[in-house]
C-alpha cells in the first residue's frame, strides 16, 4: 500500500479531501490532523479550553467539506464543529432551543445538492442544517413520517434528489416528491429483504447501483422491484460487517471491514468476483474505521482504522493470472489414513500414493471414506478456494476454503462414482484443469446373487424352525403352569407354617408371662446373693425364650407389611455392649471366647431398641449354637463420620462351622435351613436371620454374611447414622404428623458440649431437644425446626446470644418462638440490651435448674394461651380479624389467602405456603403454634365458617353453599360442618330462622 509515511496519531476515525488536495484526518481522541500532500507536512488541530476558537472535543467521528471547501466535523460529546481554514465555529444541543442542534453525537454529514448539511446523531435521530435560517430541523424517531431509530449512521442523496437514511433499524427513504418516508427492515423468512438492520454505510456507483454495507453484509437494492441483494463472506468477503465502500476509476467497489479490504470487480450485470487484502498485503493492522474511506482526486483510495492510514492506487494493483494444479494429498477410510498397501480388512486399497492414482475400488465396509486435496499455491496459500463434486452422488460443485480442504462422503450405495477437484489461485482465479478420482464401491456380500440363494434356504428353514417353535412354546407353558401350581403349594405350606408358629407364640406367651413376672418379684425379694445369681440365669433363659415367641410373632408382622419403627435416642454402644454380656453366662457355660469391641466409647443417635435388640440377639445366637465348644465369638463396632452424618458397622464373628459359598446367598430366605454336621444340633426355625434382615431394611441399612466352611462366618450390619454430638438432633419430614407434636422441641444453643449435654438430659424426658455449638449454626436450626423455645448463651462464636434473638424475633418465619437468655454478666446495661433484642427472658449464671425448668414452662404456657386468644379470632369472625404483630399478620395473610381461593376447590397446602413465601414445613410449624390447627384444617375451618354465613344469609342450597366454598362434593360440607357445629347445615339453617 506504498512507503509508510509517519502520523502524529494513529488511530484515524474519518477522512476528507479539500479542493486544494489536503487530506483531513479525524482521530479517536487526538484532534484534527490536516496532510499536505504538496510537501507531506501535518498540521494538528486540537480542543483548547482556554481558546473558543478550536475544536469543540478531540474525537472526532466524521468529516465532510462542502461546495464551499469549508471543513464540517462531527464530534464525540462534544456537538458539530465547521472550520474555514481560519476560525472555527462551534453547533451545540441547547435544550431551550428547539431549533439548536438536536444532539451532540455527530455521527455522520452529509450535503445534499440544495446545500443543505443533513446529519446524522448517536442517539438524537436526523437533523437538518439550513444555512441561510441558521436553523436545524428535526426527524426524531417515534414521531409521524419520521425514522424508526434514534441512530443515524449514513447518508446518502442519489441521483433522483431522494435522500436514503441508514439507522439502527434498518434503512429509511426519504422521498424528495412526496416527503414521505419509507422504512425497509430484515426479515429471516424474506431472503430478499436487507441482510441485517444494522447499517454502516450506503454508496451509488457509477452505474447508478446502489449499495448498502451492514453489519450482516453487503446489499444491493433494486429501486424497481424494492428488493435486495446480499453478498456475505460465503461469497467471497473478508467480513460480513461492511464499513465504507468507494469506488475505482475502474468502477470497481472497495469496501472496509474489520478483516482488511474486499474488492468486488462487476462484468456486466451478473458476475460479481470478490477479491481479499489483508496485513499481509500492506495494509495497516487493526482493521479500519466507519466514516474513513475516501477517493483522492488523484485515484488513490485512503482507509483509516486504529492502526492509521492505508493509502493505495487501484491501478497498481495486478491480479495473479497463475493457474495452479490441485493434487489429492490424502484418502482415509473412518477417519484414518490409508498408507500404500496397507490392508483394510484383508484387502489393499492403494496400490501407489494416492496422488498419482487413477482409479480405487471400495469393499464393502469402507463406503465412509475422505479425499484430502491442495492447490500448488506457496504465495498466500490461505486465500485458496476450492470446488469439488462426486459426479453419480452429487452433480452440484461444493465450495470450500484452504480451512477445509477436504471432502467427506458416507454410506454411498454400490457403483461407480467419479470425483472431481479444482481450486483457485491467492487471487481467486480458478484453475480450468480438473483432478480426477475414478471409484468403484462394490456391493456387500448381502447383496449378491449367492446371498439370494443362502436367502431361500433360511426362508424354508425358518418354516422349519418356527413349527418347532410352536411345539417347544406348548411345552414350555406345559411347564409353567405346572411350576405355578408347585409355588402355590409351597406358598401354601408357608402359610400353614407361619400359622401354626404364630398360633404357638400366643400359647407360650402367657405361660413364660406367668413365669417371668413371680420369678422377677422372687429376685428383689431374696436375701441370698447366690439365689439371686441362680434366679438370674433362670430370668435371662425365660426371657431369652419370650424374646424367641416375640420373633415368631414379628415374622407374621413382616409378612403382613405390618413393621414400623419406633425410634428413640440413645447410646447405641452400651447398648449393644449390654446385649452382647448377656451372652456372657453361655460363653461360660460352653467355655466359648466372647469379645466386645467398639472404636467410640458412646454414640448418641436415634435407633429401634426393640428391632436392633433382635438383629443382635439373632447373629449372637446363631454364632453360639454353631460355633464349638472352645471356639471364639467377637462383635466389633466402628463409626466412619462423613461431615455431620456417618455409618455404623456391626460386625458378629465367630470360628464355627461357616456355610458353604453356595448356600450364602439363600440363609437370609425364610424358613431356609442349612445342613448341619451330625455332632450338633441344629433346632432354629429358619426364620431368624430373614426377620434380622428385614428389620436392618426398615433403619435403611445393609446385611452381608462373609463365611468361609469350617473357619467361621462374620455378619456385617452396616447403618446409617445421624451422630447426636453434631449440630442436627433430629429429622423432620416435609409434612408431619400429629405424633412429631407430642412434645414441645427446645433448642439449645451453647459453645460448650458439657453444659448442653446437663441441660439435654434433664430436659429430654419433658421435651424434644436440639442442639446447636453457636449462633450462626442455631439460627439454621431455628428456621429449618421451627422449635417452640430457644434456651441460647450470650457469649458464643461466630454469632453471640443477643444478635441471634435480634434476628429470631426480627424473621417473620421464627418470630414467635420464645427465646430465654443464659448469661454470666450481671451488669443492668447488658440486661436491658438481651430485652431489646426481644428476649422474652434473661437468666444469670450460676443458676438453679429448677428456676430455668419452671420459666420454660411458664413461656411455653404462655404461647398455649396466645395459641387460644388465636384460636378465638377465628371462632369470632374470619374476616374481621384486627393485626398487629408478626405473628398476627402471618395469621391475617393465611386468612386472606384462603379466602381469595375459596371457590378453587384444587386449592391445598401447597399452593397456599407458595403464596405466603414459606416452605411446607415451616407454614405447618407456624400455623399450627399459632391457630392449634394444621393447613389443611385451617383450609377446611375458614370454609366451613363461610358456609356458615352462606347458609344464614344467602338462601343458597346446602350443595350450592358446598361448591362455592370449595367442596367438590357436598357430603364432605355436611361431615366437617357437623365436626364445628354439632349439627348438619340443614339444622344449623332451621336454627337461625326468626319464628313466624
Amino acid at each position: 500500500a506504498g512507503r509508510p509515511q509517519t502520523l502524529p496519531f494513529n488511530d484515524v476515525s474519518s477522512l476528507a479531501e479539500d479542493k486544494a488536495g489536503n487530506v483531513w484526518m479525524g482521530t479517536n481522541g487526538s484532534g484534527l490532523i490536516c496532510f499536505n500532500r504538496k510537501d507531506n507536512s501535518f498540521k494538528v488541530y486540537r480542543n483548547d479550553p482556554r481558546n473558543t476558537n478550536s475544536l469543540s472535543k478531540d474525537i472526532i467521528v466524521s468529516l465532510m467539506v462542502d461546495h464551499e471547501d469549508v471543513l464540517w466535523i462531527g464530534t464525540y460529546y462534544g456537538g458539530l464543529n465547521s472550520f474555514n481554514g481560519k476560525n472555527f465555529t462551534r453547533y451545540a444541543n441547547k435544550p431551550e432551543d428547539p431549533k439548536s442542534l438536536g444532539n451532540d453525537n455527530i455521527w455522520e454529514i452529509y450535503e445534499d445538492r440544495d446545500h443543505n448539511i443533513w446529519l446524522g446523531t448517536l442517539n438524537g435521530g436526523l437533523d437538518v442544517y439550513n444555512r441561510e435560517k441558521k436553523e436545524f430541523y428535526h426527524y426524531k424517531s417515534g414521531e409521524l413520517n419520521s425514522i424508526h431509530s434514534p441512530y443515524v449512521s449514513a447518508l446518502m442523496q442519489d441521483h433522483e434528489g431522494n435522500m436514503l437514511i441508514g439507522t439502527g433499524y434498518g434503512l429509511e427513504i426519504l422521498d424528495k416528491s412526496s416527503g414521505r418516508i419509507s422504512h425497509y427492515t430484515s426479515a429471516v423468512e424474506d431472503p430478499k429483504s436487507i441482510s441485517s438492520n444494522g447499517v454502516q454505510c450506503i454508496y451509488q456507483d457509477s452505474r447508478g447501483w446502489i449499495w448498502i454495507g451492514t453489519n450482516g453484509g453487503l446489499n444491493r437494492f433494486d429501486y424497481s422491484r424494492n428488493e435486495f441483494s446480499s453478498y456475505r463472506e460465503v461469497d467471497g468477503l473478508a467480513h460480513n460487517s461492511i464499513l465504507t465502500i468507494v469506488e475505482d476509476r475502474d468502477h470497481n467497489l472497495w469496501m472496509s471491514t474489520p478483516r482488511g479490504i474486499s474488492r468486488l470487480s462487476i462484468s456486466g450485470d451478473s458476475t460479481f468476483t470478490f477479491h481479499n487484502y489483508a496485513e499481509s498485503d500492506g495494509l495497516i493492522p487493526g482493521g479500519y474505521h466507519q466514516n474513513a474511506a475516501i477517493r483522492y482526486s488523484s485515484g488513490e483510495l485512503f482507509f483509516g482504522g486504529p492502526g492509521g492510514v492505508s493509502v493505495f492506487n487501484p491501478g497498481d494493483i495486478r491480479l495473479d493470472s497463475t493457474v495452479l494444479p490441485v493434487i489429492l494429498t490424502d484418502f482415509q477410510i473412518s477417519n484414518r489414513s490409508v498408507k500404500v498397501g496397507e490392508l483394510i480388512g484383508d484387502k489393499v486399497i492403494l496400490h501407489s500414493s494416492i496422488s498419482q492414482s487413477k482409479k480405487i475400488t471400495l469393499y464393502p465396509g469402507n463406503n465412509l471414506f475422505s479425499i484430502e486435496f491442495a492447490a500448488l499455491n506457496y504465495f498466500h496459500p490461505e486465500r485458496s478456494q476450492y470446488q469439488y463434486k462426486l459426479e453419480g452422488f452429487n452433480d452440484g460443485w461444493i465450495t470450500t476454503s484452504s480451512t477445509k480442504r477436504i471432502a467427506t462422503f458416507t454410506n454411498l450405495d454400490p457403483g461407480e462414482y467419479t470425483f472431481r477437484v479444482k481450486g483457485t489461485n491467492s487471487d481467486g482465479v480458478w484453475s480450468s484443469k480438473e483432478t480426477v478420482l475414478q471409484i468403484t464401491v462394490l456391493p456387500p456380500f448381502w447383496k449378491s446373487n449367492l446371498a439370494f440363494a443362502l436367502y431361500t434356504l433360511i426362508a424354508f428353514g425358518a418354516l422349519l424352525f418356527g413349527r418347532r417353535m410352536v411345539v417347544a412354546r406348548e411345552r414350555l407353558k406345559f411347564k409353567m403352569e405346572t411350576e405355578r401350581l408347585s409355588a402355590q403349594r409351597l406358598h401354601e405350606v408357608d402359610e400353614m407354617k407361619i400359622k401354626f408358629f404364630t398360633n404357638v407364640s400366643h400359647e407360650l406367651r402367657t405361660p413364660l408371662t406367668l413365669i417371668i413376672t413371680p420369678l422377677e418379684k422372687i429376685m428383689k425379694e431374696s436375701p441370698l446373693a447366690e439365689e439371686r445369681k441362680k434366679l438370674g440365669v433362670v430370668y435371662k433363659n425365660a426371657k431369652r425364650l419370650l424374646n424367641l415367641v416375640n420373633q415368631l410373632l414379628d415374622f407374621k408382622r413382616v409378612d403382613g407389611n405390618d413393621l414400623k419403627l419406633n425410634t428413640s435416642e440413645g447410646d447405641i454402644v452400651k447398648f449393644i455392649r449390654d446385649l452382647v454380656w448377656a451372652f456372657s453366662d453361655l460363653s461360660e457355660k460352653k467355655e466359648i471366647q466372647l469379645t466386645f469391641n467398639s472404636n467410640v466409647s458412646n454414640l448418641e443417635m436415634m435407633f429401634d431398641p426393640d428391632k436392633i435388640e433382635k438383629i443382635v440377639f439373632n447373629l449372637l445366637s446363631n454364632a453360639f449354637k454353631f460355633t464349638p465348644d472352645h471356639g471364639r465369638v467377637s462383635v466389633d463396632l466402628s463409626l466412619t463420620r462423613e461431615g455431620e452424618s456417618g455409618t455404623l458397622q456391626i460386625k458378629v464373628s465367630d470360628t464355627g462351622i461357616g456355610i458353604p459359598q453356595d448356600k450364602q446367598e439363600k440363609i437370609f430366605d425364610r424358613f431356609y435351613q442349612n445342613e448341619v454336621p451330625k455332632y450338633m444340633v441344629n433346632q432354629g426355625s429358619g426364620i431368624g436371620l430373614s426377620i434380622a434382615q428385614e428389620f436392618v431394611k426398615l433403619h435403611n441399612g445393609t446385611i452381608e454374611v462373609v463365611s468361609e466352611e469350617g473357619k467361621g462366618s462374620t455378619f456385617i450390619v452396616t447403618l446409617p447414622v445421624v451422630d447426636m454430638n453434631t449440630d442436627v438432633d433430629e429429622v423432620i419430614a416435609d409434612e408431619p404428623g400429629d405424633e412429631s407434636l407430642e412434645k414441645n422441641t427446645i433448642l439449645l444453643i451453647d459453645d460448650s458440649r458439657d453444659f448442653r449435654s446437663y441441660l439435654r438430659d434433664n430436659l429430654r424426658n419433658q421435651y424434644a431437644i436440639l442442639e446447636a455449638p453457636n449462633g450462626k449454626q442455631g439460627l439454621d436450626i431455628a428456621i429449618k425446626h421451627l422449635p417452640e423455645l430457644i434456651v441460647c448463651d450470650v457469649m458464643m462464636p461466630e454469632m453471640d446470644g443477643v444478635e441471634l434473638c435480634r434476628r429470631i424475633k426480627s424473621d417473620s418465619r421464627t418470630s414467635h418462638i420464645a427465646v430465654i437468655l443464659l448469661t454470666a454478666r450481671t451488669a443492668m446495661e447488658q440486661k436491658i440490651e438481651g430485652f431489646q433484642s426481644g428476649a422474652d427472658d434473661y437468666i444469670t449464671k450460676p443458676f438453679s435448674f429448677e428456676i430455668l425448668e419452671s420459666r420454660i414452662e411458664n413461656l411455653i404456657r404462655i404461647q398455649d394461651l396466645r395459641h387460644q386468644q388465636f384460636q378465638n379470632h377465628l371462632d369470632i369472625k374470619v374476616s374481621d380479624i384486627q393485626v398487629a404483630s408478626v405473628d398476627e399478620k402471618l395469621v391475617r395473610d393465611a386468612v386472606k389467602v384462603v379466602e381469595d381461593n375459596l371457590t378453587n376447590d384444587n386449592f391445598s397446602v401447597e399452593v397456599m405456603s407458595k403464596m405466603l413465601a414459606m416452605s411446607r414445613v415451616q407454614l405447618y410449624k407456624k400455623l399450627y403454634s399459632l391457630t392449634g390447627k394444621t393447613p389443611i384444617e385451617f383450609i377446611r375451618f375458614i370454609r366451613i365458617k363461610r358456609a356458615a354465613q352462606l347458609l344464614e344469609k344467602s338462601g343458597l342450597s346446602v350443595a350450592e353453599v358446598a361448591y362455592q366454598v370449595g367442596f367438590h362434593n357436598p357430603k364432605y360440607l355436611t361431615k366437617y360442618f357437623r365436626d364445628v357445629y354439632g349439627m348438619l347445615p340443614s339444622e344449623f339453617v332451621a336454627s337461625r330462622k326468626k319464628p313466624a
